[in-house]
Protein backbone atom coordinates (compact mmCIF):
# COMPACT_ATOMS: atom_id res chain seq x y z
CA UNK A 1 0.00 0.00 0.00
CA UNK A 2 1.48 3.32 -0.99
CA UNK A 3 -0.37 6.43 0.41
CA UNK A 4 0.66 10.03 0.71
CA UNK A 5 -0.48 12.49 3.36
CA UNK A 6 -1.87 15.58 2.44
CA UNK A 7 -2.69 16.90 6.52
CA UNK A 8 -5.83 16.71 9.02
CA UNK A 9 -6.75 19.60 8.39
CA UNK A 10 -8.42 18.83 4.88
CA UNK A 11 -10.41 16.10 6.73
CA UNK A 12 -11.75 18.91 9.43
CA UNK A 13 -12.43 21.51 6.85
CA UNK A 14 -13.79 19.34 4.45
CA UNK A 15 -16.02 18.30 7.00
CA UNK A 16 -14.54 14.57 6.48
CA UNK A 17 -15.55 14.34 2.99
CA UNK A 18 -11.36 14.55 2.42
CA UNK A 19 -9.55 12.34 3.93
CA UNK A 20 -5.64 13.11 4.97
CA UNK A 21 -4.15 10.11 3.21
CA UNK A 22 -4.57 8.99 -0.31
CA UNK A 23 -3.38 5.93 -2.41
CA UNK A 24 -0.67 7.20 -4.84
CA UNK A 25 -3.29 6.40 -7.66
CA UNK A 26 -5.70 9.00 -6.52
CA UNK A 27 -7.92 6.80 -4.52
CA UNK A 28 -9.18 7.79 -1.00
CA UNK A 29 -7.75 6.28 2.04
CA UNK A 30 -7.70 5.94 5.87
CA UNK A 31 -6.26 5.00 9.30
CA UNK A 32 -8.94 1.81 9.08
CA UNK A 33 -7.56 1.15 5.78
CA UNK A 34 -3.97 1.21 6.93
CA UNK A 35 -4.29 -1.26 10.24
CA UNK A 36 -6.16 -3.56 8.07
CA UNK A 37 -3.55 -3.73 5.36
CA UNK A 38 -0.83 -4.24 8.55
CA UNK A 39 -3.20 -7.07 10.18
CA UNK A 40 -2.55 -8.66 7.12
CA UNK A 41 1.15 -8.13 6.75
CA UNK A 42 1.25 -5.95 3.80
CA UNK A 43 3.57 -2.89 4.02
CA UNK A 44 2.42 0.27 4.36
CA UNK A 45 4.37 3.36 2.53
CA UNK A 46 3.40 6.59 3.69
CA UNK A 47 4.98 10.13 2.64
CA UNK A 48 4.33 13.72 2.47
CA UNK A 49 2.14 14.41 -0.95
CA UNK A 50 4.05 16.23 -3.26
CA UNK A 51 3.48 20.09 -4.06
CA UNK A 52 1.26 18.85 -7.03
CA UNK A 53 -0.63 16.41 -4.82
CA UNK A 54 -0.81 19.32 -2.51
CA UNK A 55 -2.72 21.41 -5.45
CA UNK A 56 -4.91 18.32 -6.24
CA UNK A 57 -6.11 19.09 -2.65
CA UNK A 58 -6.38 22.32 -2.37
CA UNK A 59 -8.45 22.44 -5.78
CA UNK A 60 -10.83 19.50 -4.24
CA UNK A 61 -11.27 21.00 -1.23
CA UNK A 62 -12.26 24.74 -2.62
CA UNK A 63 -14.90 23.10 -4.99
CA UNK A 64 -16.34 20.94 -1.90
CA UNK A 65 -16.23 24.29 0.07
CA UNK A 66 -18.00 25.86 -3.16
CA UNK A 67 -20.89 23.39 -3.06
CA UNK A 68 -21.57 23.82 0.46
CA UNK A 69 -22.41 27.26 0.36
Amino acid sequence: MKLFYIGRDFYLKSSTMMSSIYEENGGRSDWGKVEMALERGEEVHIRQATDKELLWAYKKLDEINKKEN
